[in-house]
């Protein structure tokens, strides 16, 4: 829709402002078109840089690199990330060559070594699964009144659509998005990941509970694979 808008710009104070292709918000690049192409350019580009640095110092700090790793790195790498977790596989493949180098800095790896069973052994999910964990808590805050009510207002269970009650009227109401756009927006995501929780993980007393289930969970998937 952005393509049939006709060009414009408006008069401050004796100066004329246009439109930018992007602006950054609280850490955060958006652009125009929501892809978050550039968000990821300068988080892998600020992320690699400080990977390099701390690979240079490596023997010095071995039993800390772990710790600092999370803490200048890892930190940087999913910040805010409910909110751009929708990118494509393409910019998820260059946020996983930032989990990869750390992993070969801490291992002692050589670059061009298979590096999932370094991963394993660290016992770290990948990208694409860390980011669809990330979430998955945002969901449980969501249906558990831990979230702001503008984000938990958004779903509703299928029992109160359609006043039935059925072995699926637990499960949250799919929005009716056809578009590959809309199915990445954050209220689709957030019901399918619902939806597709065990049961043992939705009963779950408190978030710190939820966490330690569902990471155990991910894990045994991902060391089992």
């Amino acid at each position: 829709m952005i393509e049939k808008l006709p060009e414009f710009h408006i008069s401050l104070l004796g100066k004329d402002l246009s439109p930018v292709n992007s602006v950054k918000d609280l850490g955060v690049t958006f652009d125009k078109h929501l892809t978050f192409n550039e968000h990821t350019i300068n988080l892998v580009s600020s992320c690699i840089s400080t990977l390099a640095q701390i690979s240079r110092v490596k023997h010095i700090f071995r039993n800390e690199l772990i710790t600092m790793i999370s803490a200048l790195v890892f930190s940087k790498l999913f910040y805010c990330s409910s909110v751009w977790s929708n990118i494509t596989i393409s910019n998820v493949n260059k946020l996983q060559k930032v989990q990869n180098f750390a992993a070969r800095i801490v291992s002692n790896t050589r670059k061009y070594d298979h590096i999932t069973p370094v991963l394993k052994n660290l016992k770290w999910l990948p990208v694409k699964t860390y980011l669809w964990y990330r979430d998955a808590i945002l969901a449980f805050k969501c249906m558990t009144g831990l979230a702001p009510n503008y984000l938990s207002s958004k779903f509703i269970n299928r029992g109160d659509v359609s006043k039935r009650n059925t072995r699926n009227s637990h499960l949250l109401n799919i929005p009716l998005f056809k578009t590959a756009t809309g199915q990445r927006s954050f209220s689709y995501r957030v019901v399918s990941i619902w939806n597709n929780l065990p049961t043992n993980l939705k009963l779950c007393n408190n978030v710190a509970s939820f966490k330690s289930n569902l990471k155990k969970h991910l894990l045994k998937e991902f060391l089992n694979s």
